[in-house]
């Protein structure tokens, strides 16, 4: 990528290794300290939810897929040849002679139900108690999860649902039944390269094509273009053994077809460069060429091209047309502006074609220098 727009970044992410849906029922009677008419309502809430892991013994390496070893250095912590990283969120603790990889074979779960329960008594006055109920489940997992770094697991809770229920047998009792429904999100912290974006502003001012001085190529194959009818290894516009490629000929090249009446230059714009709103200027050193006795009559098509994520071109820039009047065998600048690159552009290319008019008799241009840079809105 050019420019160094790589994009690539490491960074350490919270992956999301599993999601278990889960509920816990709690049942349980409450006496109150008077005679009751009714229970009015009562209020519930969840508080202190916690999660535990409980973990299986080690995996070895061997068995787990892809895993990528941590290993601890023999010479820092003698005797422990193949210690890995360990956690202290769970019973297995650092350097313990049984260390490594583990399976996550379920998770413990336990938290504080707190109601209030609101109530008519007798002299219809509305009074109302308040009670904590804890509460304990383990959640089993079936399969048990292979965890690389037990240090590196956090359990969360998401979407945590409580509903009661309840009858009074009795004027004085209370039975009731609450549910408590919940997701159990784990993630395991991990490192991994990551696309990252530059911002507009750092962008603008920034030349974005590879090889645009046609100096990479092998035989008839120009690196990062793609190409139709041309032929790298034509003499650069510098000199000092410096390179263009030229677009319909020389007829006498191996890479060039004589009869065909098109050639063209095309390279893909870089999808991370390719913001809404930006403008793009595509600008290359053109120089024709006619031989002895050729009779030239031809014109050169360059254009900036974006399309969606179906394929389908949108809001392009108009072809701007060079006729051979325009061209001599002096180098010469030219350049496109595109329009504004629309929302939901997903990718862009940049092109330049030679076409061969009626009565042209084996003229060409010569390409050299071409460059895309990114401008302002």
């Amino acid at each position: 990528m050019p420019n160094g727009f790589t994009g690539c970044v490491l960074v350490k992410l919270p992956i999301v290794i599993a999601d278990v849906t889960d509920s816990i029922t709690v049942d349980n009677t409450l006496c109150l300290d008077e005679l009751a008419k009714k229970i009015d309502h009562i209020d519930v809430v969840v508080r202190d939810l916690e999660a535990d892991p409980v973990y299986g013994g080690i995996i070895q390496p061997r068995d787990m897929e892809n895993f990528r070893q941590n290993v601890i250095p023999p010479s820092k912590f003698p005797g422990y040849m193949n210690n890995f990283c360990h956690s202290p969120k769970a019973t297995v603790h650092a350097f313990e002679k049984e260390c490594g990889p583990r399976e996550l074979r379920s998770i413990t779960v336990h938290g504080t139900i707190h109601k209030q329960v609101y109530y008519v008594n007798r002299e219809d006055d509305v009074r109302h108690v308040g009670e904590d109920v804890p509460f304990t489940k383990t959640v089993k997992l079936n399969p048990p999860l292979p965890i690389m770094n037990p240090s590196n697991i956090d359990i969360d809770f998401k979407d945590v649902n409580v509903d009661v229920a309840f009858n009074m047998p009795r004027p004085t009792r209370v039975n009731q039944t609450a549910t408590v429904s919940f997701i159990l999100k784990i993630t395991e912290d991990q490192q991994i390269f990551i696309q990252t974006c530059l911002p507009d502003q750092d962008l603008v001012g920034q030349q974005v094509l590879a090889n645009t001085g046609f100096e990479a190529f092998s035989g008839c194959i120009l690196d990062v273009w793609q190409t139709s009818n041309v032929a790298p290894g034509e003499p650069g516009r510098n000199g000092n053994g410096s390179f263009s490629v030229g677009l319909g000929g020389p007829a006498t090249s191996d890479c060039i077809n004589p009869t065909a009446e098109t050639a063209s230059l095309v390279q893909s714009i870089p999808n991370e460069v390719i913001r809404p709103g930006l403008r793009y200027e595509f600008c290359f050193y053109i120089q024709d060429v006619v031989p002895n006795g050729i009779i030239e009559n031809y014109r050169v098509d360059a254009k900036i091209a974006f399309y969606n994520e179906a394929g389908q071109e949108i809001n392009s820039s108009q072809v701007t047309t060079f006729q051979e009047t325009e061209i001599n065998g002096t180098w010469t600048r030219k350049c496109v502006t595109s329009n504004a690159a629309p929302e939901g552009a997903v990718s862009g290319n940049v092109s330049i074609v030679f076409t061969r008019e009626p009565g042209d008799t084996g003229s060409f241009v010569r390409i050299d220098d071409a460059t895309l840079t990114i401008r302002g809105a």
